[in-house]
């Protein structure tokens, strides 16, 4: 099976959580056919893979993602965006209430 090229809306290389994400997307789906910007369900994802992909992305984030996450950001893009911002606030102290 050839491997997909992925690329970003303005054809650069994509982000390393992107990679990151689409990563794990290929491991769960066992297959790489697929872009950026292509809806997890669309391209074989099911509720079951997207459990997998939550424990996943836990594991190299070190924060729960829920379920929800997953079908409300159904695109590497978007999933990785998701991430970086839930990423960035996690590490702004501003964000921290308490």
């Amino acid at each position: 099976m050839g491997e997909k090229v992925l690329l970003n809306a303005d054809m650069n290389e994509p982000t390393t959580t992107e990679s990151r994400v689409a990563e794990i997307w290929t491991e769960v789906l066992k297959h790489d056919q697929f872009g950026l910007d292509d809806n997890f369900f669309a391209i074989g994802g099911h509720s079951m893979f997207a459990t997998l992909v939550t424990y996943q992305l836990r594991d190299v984030w070190g924060f729960e993602i829920p379920l929800s996450v997953i079908f409300e950001h159904s695109t590497v893009r978007d999933l990785a965006s998701f991430i970086d911002q839930t990423s960035a606030d996690a590490a702004d102290p501003d964000t921290v209430t308490g």
